[in-house]
């Protein structure tokens, strides 16, 4: 069991590469069976082992975001009544992580040619093991209570920048090794993305609606604290099993080979690699901007009002029902987002009908979704002192679900494509983790530019 342990928890190995003299041409008669052969390593090379440990590295990426944000009521709950920056917290809280996210992945971005991406994913995956551990005991039950708000602040932010960090370098690592794979590959990292949001989002829910029931003011705060450590305790472990999916693609009969199909790309000169790697990525992006424009604008709307916007709309019903009342009816609209975004990320792309890769098209439907922007005003946002033009909650969850639905589908269509060789003419085939990395760092752009304007679009909602 130790040795297992210690096989998981250690260094990846730098991979070998394969001498050119490996590869030799098969004679005519061994064409059957070389069909045989490469049939046989495409079925283990797409196989439902690898898209389920995409999978689970697409959920490790997000795992830290989506607990934080859920863990930012209870940083709320550590501050004096009196304190000021009680009300801005989330938005400090968001813009620190995204911008720093964007920060970090932009270094990460430089040298994604020349590093190793199970490096990354690896040590990565630690960092977040650990703070996720010194979240669980003592951060959360014991040092943050204790803490004044000149402390507090600084420590939170702190503790925001380090997942950051560790989340820049993980989607890194995770979006070259997909890109490296396959398209499929990459459809299961963003599903996994959707997927832990769906998770953590109905814990949320179900929280609230316990909370309800909750009448002592001290049972609550304690039972939100418990509540916040059992997220993290889960979170930890989430990470392990990260830790095991990528283990488990290190010792694939195909890793070797996928990795050295950026090796033709090497250089011995550090000089001119550094130069090389520099010019790729504008030649990659060049290539690419209409998709890096796509995507990037598909989180620039959602984050603009998403939840800023949503979360002052409230429902419609008078009297309101208890289970329609904020502290339900807010994470209920959390979870009919994440539901809409994770079928939009797994099962829309998969649609013929739906699936294009037309780079001008899936431009086109990005910016479509910028009316989202005053459909969302015509709901029930507060204050507000005139009747709302939608004026139902049903309506005004069919617009949170296609909202989500729409902020997969478009932008699982621009990840895919963006770096598939297959699917997009433009791109070489060892520029397969360029291209990925690129479009991944253009979609935390998107969030980091929406953070932003959601300050904002915050400031129309007027009674």
């Amino acid at each position: 069991m130790f040795k297992q342990l210690r096989s998981l928890l250690s260094t990846p190995s730098q991979e070998p590469r394969v001498g050119a003299g490996e590869y030799e041409p098969l004679s005519v008669g061994d064409d059957a069976s070389s069909h045989r052969e490469r049939e046989g390593l495409k079925d283990i090379r797409h196989g439902p082992k690898v898209y389920l440990s995409f999978w689970v590295l697409g959920a490790g990426v997000l795992m830290g975001w989506n607990a934080l944000i859920c863990t930012i009521p209870l940083f709320i709950s550590f501050f004096p009544s009196d304190s000021s920056i009680k009300s801005n917290l989330a938005s400090y809280v968001s813009s620190s992580y995204c911008f720093g996210n964007l920060f970090f992945l932009g270094l990460a971005q430089r040298n994604v040619g020349n590093t190793s991406p199970s490096k990354r994913i690896h040590w990565s995956l630690l960092l977040l093991l650990i703070t996720a551990l010194i979240l669980t005991f003592p951060l959360l039950p014991l040092i943050l209570p204790s803490l004044s708000s000149r402390l507090l602040f600084p420590t939170i932010i702190a503790t925001t920048v380090i997942l950051s960090i560790s989340t820049a370098y993980l989607q890194s690592g995770v979006f070259a090794l997909s890109a490296l794979w396959g398209s499929k590959e990459i459809l299961a990292v963003m599903s996994g993305q959707g997927g832990i949001a769906v998770l953590v989002s109905l814990v949320q829910l179900v929280l609230a609606v316990i909370a309800t029931q909750n009448k002592k003011e001290e049972e609550g705060s304690k039972a939100s604290t418990m509540a916040g450590v059992g997220l993290w305790a889960a979170g930890s472990i989430g990470m392990m099993g990260c830790l095991v999916a990528h283990r488990f693609l290190m010792d694939h009969p195909e890793y070797t080979s996928i990795i050295n199909s950026t090796s033709t790309r090497s250089s011995d000169n550090e000089d001119v690699q550094r130069e090389e790697k520099k010019g790729l990525t504008m030649k990659v992006f060049k290539k690419n901007s209409v998709l890096m424009v796509a995507v990037a604008w598909v989180f620039i709307v959602t984050l603009s009002i998403f939840p800023p916007i949503t979360t002052t709309i409230l429902s419609t019903q008078q009297p309101t029902p208890r289970l329609l009342q904020p502290d339900v009816f807010i994470p209920l609209h959390f979870l009919l987002f994440n539901i809409g975004d994770y079928c939009g990320r797994t099962y829309l792309p998969s649609v013929k009908a739906l699936f294009t890769t037309s780079p001008p098209r899936i431009l086109i439907l990005s910016l479509l979704r910028t009316l989202f922007i005053p459909i969302i005003f015509l709901c029930n946002t507060t204050p507000r002192i005139s009747t709302p033009i939608i004026n139902s909650d049903l309506l005004y969850f069919l617009v949170i679900l296609t909202l989500g639905l729409t902020n997969g589908y478009i932008g699982s269509l621009c990840m895919i494509v963006a770096s598939s060789p297959e699917l997009n003419k433009r791109i070489e085939e060892d520029e397969r983790d360029v291209a990925g990395t690129l479009a991944s760092f253009c979609l935390v752009a998107g969030l980091a530019v929406g953070s932003a304007a959601s300050f904002v679009v915050s400031s129309w909602v007027k009674p």
